[in-house]
C-alpha cells in the first residue's frame, strides 16, 4: 500500500476529535460567529473549561463524589449571582471508613454527621474551594437548619471556625465568630494575620470584630450605659450586649491596643 493511499485512508480519522465536532456544530448552527481562526480559539477555550469542570474521576474511592465549590480566592462574592462566580471542582468524602465504623458502633447519628460536615468543608478548602451550608444540605439530604445547627455546635465544641462561604468570603453576619476571634486576641495574644488564618476570616473582618470589642469595652469602662454605648458606637443594642457578655467573660485578660 502506497504512502498516499495510507494517508487517504487514515488521515480522516485525525478529525475524530472533540475539537472537530464542536467546530462543525458551530459552523452549522452559528455560521456568523466568525471565521476558522475565531472558531478555533473559541473551541480551544471551551475545551479548557470542560477539562476544568469535568476532571478525571477514575481514582474516586467508594463514598466520594465530585462537587462544584466556589473558588476560595473569589473576590467580592457578596451580592454576586452564582453564575458570575468562579467555581472549583472538588472531591468530597461523603462516606468514609470511620463513618461506617461509627454506624456499626452505634455512635449517635448527629455526632457522625457533624464530623462528616467538618471533613467535607476542610477537604474543599484544601482543594481551593469553599462550600456553603446549602451545598452540604443537598449532599447529605438534611435540612439547612440542621446543617447550620451542626456547624454551630461543632465550632463551639472544638473552639474552631470551619471554612465555609460565610466565613471565607465574609458574607454578612449570619454567623458570628466574635467570641473565638476576641478570645484568640485577648487570651492568646495572637496578631490579626494569625487570627485571620486560623478562623478563615479576612484580616479586615478580624480587625472589625476587635475594633468593636475595644470600643464597647472603653465605653463600658467609662460607666456609659448599654443604650448610650450603642448610640456612641453605632452598634445595635443586642450586639453591644453580646460584646458586654464577652468582655465580662474575658475580663481576666487584656489585649494591648495597637494604634
Amino acid at each position: 500500500m502506497s504512502m498516499n493511499h495510507q494517508r487517504d485512508i487514515y488521515a480522516p480519522l485525525l478529525d475524530k476529535t472533540f475539537e472537530a465536532a464542536v467546530s462543525n456544530f458551530i459552523s452549522a448552527e452559528f455560521p456568523r460567529l466568525g471565521g476558522p481562526k475565531v472558531i478555533e480559539l473559541f473551541v480551544k477555550e471551551l475545551k479548557t473549561i470542560v477539562e476544568h469542570y469535568y476532571p478525571p474521576i477514575t481514582n474516586l474511592r467508594m463514598g466520594q463524589l465530585l462537587w462544584f465549590a466556589v473558588a476560595k480566592d473569589e473576590k467580592g462574592g457578596y451580592g454576586k449571582s452564582m453564575k458570575n462566580l468562579r467555581l472549583r471542582p472538588v472531591i468530597l468524602t461523603a462516606v468514609a471508613y470511620e463513618d461506617i465504623q461509627k454506624k456499626a458502633e452505634c455512635v449517635p447519628q448527629k455526632d457522625s454527621r457533624k464530623s462528616c460536615i467538618a471533613r467535607m468543608l476542610y477537604e474543599a478548602d484544601r482543594q481551593g474551594g469553599t462550600l456553603a451550608e446549602s451545598d452540604l444540605s443537598l449532599i447529605l439530604s438534611w435540612s439547612l437548619a440542621t446543617i447550620h445547627k451542626d456547624i454551630t455546635e461543632y465550632e463551639r465544641e472544638n473552639n474552631v471556625v470551619l471554612p465555609r462561604r460565610g466565613t471565607v468570603h465574609d458574607l454578612g453576619r449570619s454567623v458570628s465568630h466574635k467570641q473565638i476571634i476576641c478570645r484568640k486576641s485577648v487570651q492568646d495574644r495572637k496578631a490579626t494575620p494569625d487570627i485571620a488564618w486560623e478562623t478563615y476570616h479576612s484580616p479586615n473582618a478580624v480587625d472589625r470584630y476587635l475594633s468593636d470589642f475595644d470600643r464597647v469595652r472603653f465605653c463600658l469602662k467609662k460607666g456609659i450605659s448599654v443604650k448610650e454605648t450603642a448610640f456612641a458606637t453605632q452598634l445595635s443594642k443586642s450586639l453591644v450586649v453580646e460584646y458586654a457578655d464577652l468582655i465580662e467573660e474575658l475580663q481576666g485578660g487584656e489585649r494591648e491596643n495597637v494604634n
